[in-house]
């Protein structure tokens, strides 16, 4: 449709402008026939038509920043990682699911609602992901949800009111992590915490990264805003200055900016586990003064030496 004909004209309303567009379109419509003529392989047939008025007034490629980006982020940061298999908790099929099938990623897909379709490298668990009481613990390497966890215990996707199913959401994800498992998790953040019923729920991000510790830690964190990721943090995150960042998060009444986390499983670190030796090791000197212990230095050596393995290979 040749939109320069609407050039200058002032729409008071949808109404108008629809109208507008609906002339364009018969304009179109009569053109198309003339070039047509008497040729039978494509002619003009009233009774199949499929109208659209808009697609010429949007602009190219049209699409939301928030999906677009967050996808792209969770797939390059997996890419990198060279991992092969990915527990996904209620992503887009046709977005981020879709580009880690691409690069011939194996995604098992969480979800409350059923899957009827069969995809090649799609697997399928039915499950409440504020529970996943049928996946087992620590046994998951890599996770991600984007834009799923906001929604938890609101009752939109079918699943019963939970004021804390996101909370629940996140220590299920710590119980079914693995041992230096990596979590990559989008939610909308802002400065302050807000529910909009029943859509979704906007966190500020030390709420997310404070419920995860300690055995969970934030490596990374990032926005989308302005049509690109902003990197904040990362490495070692401290909550003062996470919550340095999330004091400058756009306040938008009914959402907010969508967060980019990156979450790492740990062991008990060598320090602790020292600790550990040598309360230990006192425990045994304590035995041997009082009960006089026979072999008491062939058990003392041998449980010392078991437990400075235990040191290095944490």
């Amino acid at each position: 449709m040749d939109v320069s004909k609407l050039a200058g004209l002032n729409f008071q309303t949808q109404e108008e402008l629809t109208e507008a567009l609906k002339k364009l379109f018969v304009e179109d419509i009569d053109e198309y026939v003339r070039q047509c003529g008497e040729d039978k392989n494509f002619p003009f047939n009233p009774e199949i038509l499929w109208v659209c008025l808009t697609d010429c007034i949007e602009a190219a490629g049209n699409f939301g920043q928030d999906y677009f980006f967050q996808d792209l982020w969770a797939a390059r940061e997996i890419y990198r990682s060279n991992v092969k298999h990915v527990y996904d908790i209620g992503s887009r099929i046709d977005g981020f699911i879709a580009h880690l099938l691409a690069m011939e990623v194996n995604v098992t897909m969480l979800d409350i609602r059923p899957l009827p379709q069969k995809i090649e490298g799609l697997n399928f668990i039915q499950t409440d992901a504020m529970r996943m009481d049928n996946i087992a613990d620590n046994s998951m390497e890599t996770i991600s949800a984007l834009c799923s966890f906001e929604h938890f215990g609101l009752g939109r996707y079918s699943d019963p009111i939970d004021y804390d199913g996101w909370k629940k959401a996140l220590h299920a994800v710590k119980r079914k992590m693995k041992v230096g498992g990596t979590f990559y998790l989008s939610v909308p953040v802002g400065p302050k915490n807000k529910v909009a019923f029943n859509a979704h729920r906007v966190f500020n991000p030390v709420t997310i990264a404070a419920e995860m510790l300690p055995e969970v830690t934030l490596h990374d964190f990032s926005y989308i805003a302005d049509w690109k990721i902003n990197t904040c943090l990362n490495g070692d995150i401290e909550m003062t200055d996470l919550d340095s960042v999330a004091k400058t998060l756009p306040e938008i009444k009914n959402y907010g900016v969508t967060g980019l986390f990156t979450f790492k499983k740990h062991t008990v670190t060598p320090p602790v586990c020292l600790i550990i030796v040598l309360k230990f090791i006192l425990c045994l000197i304590y035995l041997k003064a009082v009960l006089k212990l026979e072999k008491f230095y062939m058990i003392s050596y041998r449980l010392q030496a078991t437990s400075y393995r235990l040191i290095a290979t944490s």
